[in-house]
């Protein structure tokens, strides 16, 4: 029998959903407007872009969805208006028993409410505010299908069943079933299930749980409601042991009052009923039903009690941490406190990172290696880099899990795992860079990084007559999931990654690809997601948008980018380039490259439009079309960007770029939490003033037509000989600044070419410029890679093969080896006739500060350790090598290879090559006196006292007669090098090419700093003498 509120009230009426009730009933109602508010806090739409079939994820206007909307809007909302009233002063408090016994006083609603409404809710708070260790709560909660209302023609209500027992302070289950989706939590001390009836599948996870994310319940609303959330305001109110606040609050502040003759609680046209003492609740508000009862746990079942399930095995702190980081995070998506909905905008800085608001969007700069990269970038990000995770793994986690069985972690991990091998070295390594800075598993990070792919907009580019000027607009439409709350995590990246050609994109924290993106070459793209999840056997989507804009200055690149490596699933593309003002459509598939070029028509878009891509799908499709049919020949930079307005956009529209190439301008729109981002206003960036702002980022990219400032750094010291003193004097130039510009490669010598000027000009024209062929350090898979770098100085021959060969060779050994062409060599050889051999000492001085200033030179280059830079000399090279060394402390370390001191001595001795120098010297009518006064000029050991013996090696032939061996020692003993710095090889001035295999890894070593000093190279076989 009843005993409630008023003591005896003898109205009677039918409870939603039950049969007849007995006692009064009470009604809560929150208002129209509130609840309207609360709902469009969450934009949850099932369609997915490009009207395509549905991937993985939560299908069209599913149930789940609308179970999630519903859910995450009703009752937190209840709770934040719940939580002003725990401020209230004065307001009258009721106490209750443990066992869930009213007191028997008799509670008038017209004459006390606030303490009667507290009474009602009496049975349901104790059990909910801990005052109860065991109970359970079983009932019902309806929900509008397909976002109409129950009692609305064509609507159908949603069912949910809900079932909560608890058994003692760590042991409960959560049971909630559906026409389509069911699940059940079964939560033991030692153990945690989650049960998926539909799939017939369990997923157990046993043992230690995460200590800050788990679901026990003792202290678990602290850790499912973040300061982020509106919800946190009505945490204090929660934890008080009586509802009399709550109570208080709603009648003294909200209106909710009593009605006599239906005997319930009403607001509006809401309602809540108590029945039973209290332990009966029923109730409508809006479009929602709810029919509960509290009453005795049953029976405490194993945790593995799951007779016909399939058993899938999990870490159970992976379990906990999923749901427990999942509703808190949904929690934030639905109801976003102010630390979401008007973010701190204070600028901040940290190495190689900046982060600074445009008209309140994010504007991240990064610039430096990819592990100093992912660092600034989590350093700068790491809220938003954790929130975007939480969406990614863990809200989406949870609700793709329940929808189809697997666990979502396990699909993600496989698609990982294939996917992987084809991103580039530098790309993982900037992710491990980002989780270390968030504190993250490396792998973890890694298969968010890959979520893209598994999820499935519309594009155009406009130009020529269809626009005002001519001027090329390319608009990129993004519809992703703004249910997930990826908006929160939103910002304009500028990134100048070493080596690679700076770009922006639009992306989310914790995320390196890129879905939409321009680079300071002019290259734009934007993508649009087709059919064939699970295709992963190739390079990641966001993977070769992010390296088109490191790699590419033209379209013809992006498409080989494009034709060259395996792709995975069907996309589609818009790449355009400002320079040409030319764009093309793409069509790819793992097996099939489609181009669709400007004005040309295509089965599944329609009729072209002259100098138009268009691209979408369905009726957004007919509408961006019309939309530019209307405004041809007038489309400008406003007129563009509101062709992206809706229904172009959908409901889920996540981002809009519109990219302006040929100026490096784009205008960016996000989401916000109740708007999508076709309705939100545009910021519009200028990506040539941001890359300005970054050190050294106009030249970040080691590409064609790149320019570099450089300045000497020769600082030749103090010197007491006089005689070296005079030498350098001949030697050295007045440091300054220059110019280093890099072109492209002639043939197949090296991956580029480089040029800067000679410091000394007063020869030939055609020896002002200096030419290097640079071959870069490759890794292990063949791939180019930061590392330490060498200037390799070439021999007599005009083929310079010798040169090349350690070049190439340093390469694959992972050193970035810039081979000089020493005047009149290569490119710097006169156009008509040959130089003479009085030309040879000028051109050796000039070598000399040629490839003294070839170290400052590659010092500026993209991907070199400019702390590391050595440099290696052959023959005529190591003689210039040689004297090299005794300008400064330049080179980090120094190789000469079959060369000496003594330069007079050595083309009196010498054979061969040697013979043939002396008698041009001679043909030229240089007397011998003059020949071995100029000599004099260049001669190596006059400066070899300067050398540092520890980073300085001579590599000599025991039988070489062109430069013999003891002309190698008189050099080594000037510098006072140690005995075994001073290798002799078994060979002689030609069969030393035998030798060079181990000469060069050799090299290779010392450079990199891992080896110590070792016996001298051994041939393979018996070298010829």
């Amino acid at each position: 029998m009843w005993s409630g509120a008023g003591g005896g009230a003898v109205h009677r009426r039918q409870a939603l959903g039950t049969g007849a009730g007995s006692g009064p009933q009470t009604r809560l109602v929150e208002g129209r407007r509130g609840w309207e508010s609360g709902g469009s806090a969450i934009v949850m739409v099932g369609r997915r872009n490009c009207n395509k079939p549905s991937l993985p994820g939560i299908p069209q206007e599913s149930p789940m969805r609308t179970i999630l909307k519903r859910c995450f809007s009703f009752f937190p909302r209840l709770l934040l208006g719940v939580s002003l009233g725990a401020t209230l002063p004065g307001l009258p408090s009721t106490t209750f028993h443990a066992s869930g016994e009213q007191p028997a006083v008799a509670l008038d609603p017209a004459q006390n409410p606030a303490a009667a409404l507290a009474h009602d809710l009496g049975p349901l708070w104790e059990c909910l505010a801990g005052g109860r260790e065991s109970f359970a709560i079983r009932g019902k909660i309806s929900l509008p299908g397909n976002g109409s209302p129950p009692d609305t023609s064509g609507g159908t209500p949603l069912a949910v069943g809900v079932r909560f027992e608890r058994y003692d302070a760590h042991a409960y289950d959560l049971e909630l079933t559906h026409n389509d989706y069911a699940l059940l939590l079964r939560r033991r001390a030692a153990a945690t299930a989650l049960a998926l009836p539909k799939h017939q599948i369990v997923h157990i996870g046993r043992g230690e749980t995460d200590p800050a994310d788990h679901l026990d319940p003792a202290g678990i609303g602290a850790r499912l409601v973040s300061s982020a959330t509106q919800v946190a305001f009505a945490m204090p109110l929660l934890l008080q042991p009586s509802p009399a606040s709550l109570s208080g609050l709603l009648v003294g502040l909200l209106g909710v009052k009593h009605d006599s003759e239906d005997a319930r609680w009403e607001r509006g046209n809401g309602w809540l009923d108590f029945d039973d003492g209290g332990r009966r609740i029923s109730g409508h508000a809006e479009k929602v039903t709810l029919d509960l009862t509290v009453g005795e746990a049953g029976e405490c079942r194993a945790v593995d009690d799951f007779p016909g399930y399939q058993v899938s095995e999990v870490p159970r702190d992976e379990i906990e941490r999923t749901l427990c980081r999942g509703v808190r995070r949904a929690l934030e998506i639905a109801l976003p406190g102010a630390e979401l909905t008007a973010p701190a905008t204070d600028p901040r800085s940290v190495p190689h990172g900046t982060l600074t608001w445009a008209a309140g969007l994010r504007v991240v700069t990064l610039h430096g290696t990819p592990e100093e990269i992912g660092k600034a970038h989590g350093e700068l990000l790491a809220v938003e880099a954790h929130r975007c995770v939480d969406s990614v793994l863990h809200v989406v986690g949870t609700v793709e899990t329940i929808r189809g069985g697997t666990w979502f972690r396990k699909k993600l991990d496989d698609a990982a795992a294939r996917l992987t091998p084809h991103i580039p070295k530098r790309h993982l390594q900037e992710t491990a860079g980002l989780a270390a800075a968030l504190d993250l598993d490396p792998g973890l990070v890694a298969v968010v990084n890959v979520f893209p792919e598994l999820f499935h907009c519309s594009g155009f580019a406009v130009s020529g007559a269809a626009t005002t000027d001519g001027t090329l607009y390319h608009g990129r439409v993004l519809d992703y999931m703004t249910e997930i709350g990826l908006q929160d995590a939103a910002a304009a990246f500028v990134i100048a990654a070493e080596g690679q050609i700076p770009f922006v994109t639009i992306g989310y924290a914790g995320f390196i690809g890129s879905v939409s993106g321009m680079n300071a070459r002019g290259i734009s793209l934007g993508e649009m997601g087709g059919r064939g999840e699970g295709q992963w056997d190739g390079v990641p989507m966001a993977t070769l948008m992010r390296r088109a804009m490191e790699e590419c200055t033209t379209l013809d690149e992006v498409l080989d980018l494009w034709t060259n490596n395996p792709r995975t699933c069907e996309y589609f593309f818009i790449f355009a380039d400002g320079k040409t003002r030319q764009a093309v459509g793409v069509a790819a598939t793992p097996d099939r490259l489609e181009i669709i070029h400007p004005g040309e028509g295509h089965e599944l878009l329609g009729s072209g439009i002259p100098d138009s891509v268009v691209l979408s799908a369905g009726e957004r499709l007919l509408c961006l079309r019309q939309r530019v049919k209307e405004q041809y020949g007038k489309i400008d930079e406003e007129t563009a960007i509101h062709l992206m307005d809706r229904p172009v956009a959908m409901k889920s529209n996540l981002h809009n770029v519109l990219f302006v190439p040929e100026k490096l301008l784009l205008h960016v729109a996000h989401a916000s939490h109740t708007k999508p981002a076709a309705e939100c206003p545009s910021v519009r960036l200028d990506l040539g003033a941001l890359l300005a702002e970054i050190p050294a980022a106009p030249g970040a990219a080691a590409v064609p037509g790149a320019i570099f400032r450089a300045a000497d750094s020769l600082a030749v010291g103090e010197e007491t000989n006089d005689d070296a003193r005079v030498c350098l004097e001949g030697l050295c130039w007045t440091p300054a600044p220059f110019d280093v510009a890099i072109e492209k490669p002639q043939g197949t010598n090296g991956d580029l070419r480089v040029r800067f000027p000679s410091p000394f000009t007063d020869g030939p024209d055609c020896n002002d410029s200096v030419w290097m062929e640079w071959y870069q350090a490759r890794d292990g898979d063949g791939l180019v890679t930061r590392g330490p770098a060498c200037i390799v100085v070439h021999e007599s021959g005009s083929g310079m093969t010798v040169g090349r060969i350690i070049a190439r060779g340093l390469s694959a050994h992972g050193v970035h080896a810039l081979m000089v062409q020493m005047p009149f060599y290569g490119a710097r050889r006169p156009t008509e006739g040959k130089a003479g051999a009085e030309m040879l000492v000028p051109a050796v001085r000039q070598a000399v500060a040629d490839v003294r200033r070839a170290r400052d030179a590659a010092a500026v280059l993209p991907l070199i350790d400019a702390s590391r830079i050595a440099v290696q000399g052959t023959s005529l090279g190591g003689f210039v090598t040689a004297t090299v060394a005794g300008l400064d402390a330049g080179y980090d370390k120094v190789f000469i290879l079959l060369a000496g001191g003594d330069l007079v001595g050595v083309l009196e001795k010498g054979k061969k090559d040697a013979v043939k120098v002396r008698e041009k010297l001679a043909e030229s009518g240089m007397t011998e006196a003059q020949i071995t006064e100029t000599l004099h000029a260049i001669e190596p050991t006059r400066l070899a006292h300067r050398y540092r013996p520890e980073c300085t090696w001579i590599f000599s032939g025991k039988y070489d007669d062109v430069v013999p061996l003891a002309h190698c020692q008189l050099l080594a003993d000037a510098g006072h090098l140690p005995n075994d710095h001073h290798l002799q090889m078994e060979a002689n001035h030609y069969s030393g090419i035998v030798f060079l295999p181990m000469v060069m890894a050799r090299i290779a070593e010392e450079i990199h700093g891992r080896t110590a000093a070792t016996k001298p190279p051994q041939a393979p076989a018996k070298a010829a003498r």
